[in-house]
Order: C-alpha cells, then structure tokens, then sequence
C-alpha cells in the first residue's frame, strides 16, 4: 500500500505491506500513513499504531484506528475515525482516520520541522 501526504508544498510517499486480506489491505494503509507522517515531522515525535478496524455501520464503512504516541516527554493515547461507502475506499478511509488521530499533535511537530 502507498500513502502520499502533502504540507506545504512538500510531498512524502511512504509504502507498507500486508496480507492481501481485507483487514491487511487497512492496515498496511494506515502503517503507510503513519510513516509518511513520521516523516514530515523529521522524526520529533513517536507513534506506534495499536490496531485498525473497519466496521461495517448502517449503509456504509466507519475504519478506527488507536495510536499511542510521545514527543518532548509527553504521552498521548490517540483515537481516529473515518467513514465512507464503498468497500473499495477502506485503504484511503484508514489513511485518513490515521490523520485524524494524529493531526493536533503532529500539527505542532510538522510546523516546527519547516
């Protein structure tokens, strides 16, 4: 799975293997995103992906992911979510919740990383 991310005019592609299962295929995605934004960060901060999962939920998918992290002596416990329709968008739909997990504490890092 490839996951690209762009901040600033910069573009970090990161890759990941899993099995060719459904579950494999979401959380390859959400270990390549978790990567490209490590990488944007320039390494300040930590984070370990804890799972993924995609439920389906109604008419459509919900994928949850959980992050432990730590940066300058802090820890932080993360939780994303992500929704869409199709079966088909999981892999960019784990991306995302991984951002969203992410996003306040990688926000400060990515910034001072420019």
């Amino acid at each position: 799975m490839s996951v690209r991310l762009e901040w600033c005019g910069r573009t970090i592609e990161c890759d990941a293997r899993g099995l060719e299962t459904h579950h494999g295929r979401v959380r390859a995605s959400a270990e390549a995103a978790l990567a490209a934004a490590l990488d944007a960060t320039g390494k300040r901060v930590e984070l370990d992906l804890v799972g993924v999962k995609a439920v389906r939920a109604f008419d459509g998918w919900v994928v949850v992911v959980r992050i432990n992290g730590a940066a300058k002596g802090r820890h932080y416990k993360l939780l994303g979510s992500a929704s869409c329709e199709e079966e088909t968008q999981l892999s960019r739909t784990s991306a995302i919740a991984v951002l969203d997990a992410t996003n306040r504490v990688l926000e400060r890092y990515v910034t001072a990383a420019l």
